[in-house]
């Protein structure tokens, strides 16, 4: 894979991770980014620079012009969002301009990264039904893959990927939201956890998520999925355990009942829809009582994939929150 490869979203927690990649093997980078300010400087010497808004009609035919490879990280990933419109402009509307321009000008595969959540999760949650309709970003990433299949069966070589809960050293937002779960947790700033019943999840390294999208690029089936997931399934609860002991700081939290979670969810999002914004939904609280345990038998047999063990990981996230001071 050594034809020029065009990365959406390369300045995202994964997207940072998938262009190092690609620099590494000596593939010819083009990262299509809004804020090229948010490039890594010793980066961006080094790859071709494109400037625009998933959002704002962008000529994607310009863009993926004399590519070989689409590697689509860009998605609208927050909790809420005041405009309904926001989801669906980034995560279905421009993926299908963008398909279109990919087999227009002869882009020879595309790898199209979503979530775990768009698949069914091993257990549902024993939540109401109201609460068991999928958030805005889960049905539009959902849809988004259905536009991917669609070119898929019309002949462009395009996969999906699934990346589960990912972590590790990179900029605390909402798309590393473990890994700033897990700067709260040793210094002493998370205190409550939800009362989940120890349903399991799955983690992921971003190296590993990033290894796993150019192994798709390089050996993935045309209309296939992969999930992109760590090796083990842990609950919560031992996914703080792991981190106590990895980083000797043992701290206390007290567990919330699901009802009363949901309750504050309510809320926070009619204050969101007065003028404020929130992190948090009842849909959200929602996924996090699903048990989202992953198979990534597939990955592994067909790509290669081989990601870290979660404890390693953790100890490599846990030695640089504390080399940078977090």
């Amino acid at each position: 894979m050594n034809e020029k490869t065009l990365v959406t979203g390369a300045t995202g927690f994964i997207g940072r991770y998938v262009v190092r990649g690609l620099l590494e093997e000596g593939v010819p980078v083009r990262a299509f980014v809004r804020s090229p300010e948010r490039l890594d400087g010793d980066v961006v010497r080094h790859i071709e620079v494109m400037t625009g808004d998933m959002r704002d009609g962008p000529d994607f035919g310009e863009v993926t012009r004399g590519v070989h490879t689409v590697l689509h990280l860009a998605a609208y990933a927050r909790a809420w969002s005041r405009d309904p419109f926001e989801f669906h402009d980034v995560n279905v509307q421009a993926i299908e301009r963008l398909l279109e321009a990919s087999q227009h000008n002869g882009v020879e595969r595309f790898v199209h990264v979503s979530t775990i959540l768009t698949l069914p999760p091993y257990q549902r949650a024993p939540v109401s039904e109201s609460v068991q309709r999928p958030t805005a970003y889960e049905e539009t990433k959902l849809a988004g893959e259905r536009r991917v299949e669609s070119f898929a069966t019309n002949g462009l070589n395009a996969i999906i990927v699934h990346p589960t809960r990912v972590y590790g050293p990179g900029p605390l937002t909402d798309a590393n939201g473990v890994t700033r779960v897990l700067a709260l947790y040793m210094a002493g700033r998370f205190r409550v956890r939800l009362a989940d019943h120890d349903v399991l999840a799955n983690y992921v390294h971003a190296e590993d998520v990033a290894a796993g999208i150019l192994a798709a690029a390089r050996h993935g089936r045309s209309g296939a999925h992969y999930v992109l997931g760590g090796r083990e399934n842990v609950s919560f609860r031992e996914l703080l355990e792991l981190v106590t002991e990895v980083s000797g700081s043992r701290r206390r939290t007290i567990v919330l009942p699901a009802a009363v979670a949901l309750s504050i969810a309510r809320g926070a999002e009619t204050l969101a829809r007065l003028g404020g914004s929130t992190s948090i939904t009842p849909g959200w609280v929602r996924v996090f009582l699903e048990d989202r345990r992953a198979d990534i038998t597939a990955s592994r047999e067909e790509l290669g994939y081989q990601p870290r063990l979660l404890r390693d990981g953790i100890s490599q996230t846990v030695r640089w929150l504390r080399s940078n001071g977090r």
